[in-house]
């Protein structure tokens, strides 16, 4: 019979403790790793989620500003109400009412040099089976036809 050194037991026991993970290690390291996971895929869904909410808000600002674009071109300025649909099926409300600016000077003003108006445009859409609207105002000045107020 061989007898070996007491070194080389210790050795050779050694390498085959040390030569794998435990099952242990390998369940905390798949946990870990799900969580990490589990994160960045949240992440990645709120991005998304902001994604497309930004992309219908910039839609709506559009319609919005090509709706307030048309007054004085393709809709009158005049007082009163009017109302439709886009495409997309976003219902608008236009508003024209007449503005009175507030006149602090001492001099007395017969008749403007402008008439002013106030525009509000509401538009309306469903989102996910919720009500959505936004409101937009501005002012529209208009040249006074001086021709009626002769007559």
């Amino acid at each position: 019979m061989v007898k070996m050194p007491m070194r080389a037991k210790q050795s050779i026991s050694s390498l085959h403790r040390q030569s794998g993970f435990t099952l242990l290690e390998i369940l905390v390291a798949f946990v870990v790793f799900v969580l990490a996971f589990s994160v960045v895929m949240e992440v990645i869904t709120g991005a998304a989620r902001n994604t497309i909410k930004s992309s219908r808000h910039t839609q709506i600002a559009l319609l919005a500003q090509s709706k307030m674009d048309e007054v004085g071109v393709l809709e009158p300025i005049e007082e009163g109400t009017s109302s439709g649909r886009f495409d997309d099926g976003t219902h608008w409300e236009l508003r024209i009412t007449p503005f009175e600016a507030p006149y602090d000077n001492d001099t007395e003003l017969v008749s403007p040099p402008v008439d002013l108006f106030r525009v509000d445009l509401i538009l309306s859409w469903r989102d996910k089976n919720k009500a959505r609207s936004a409101q937009f105002t501005t002012l529209r000045a208009q040249v006074p036809d001086f021709t009626e107020a002769r007559r």
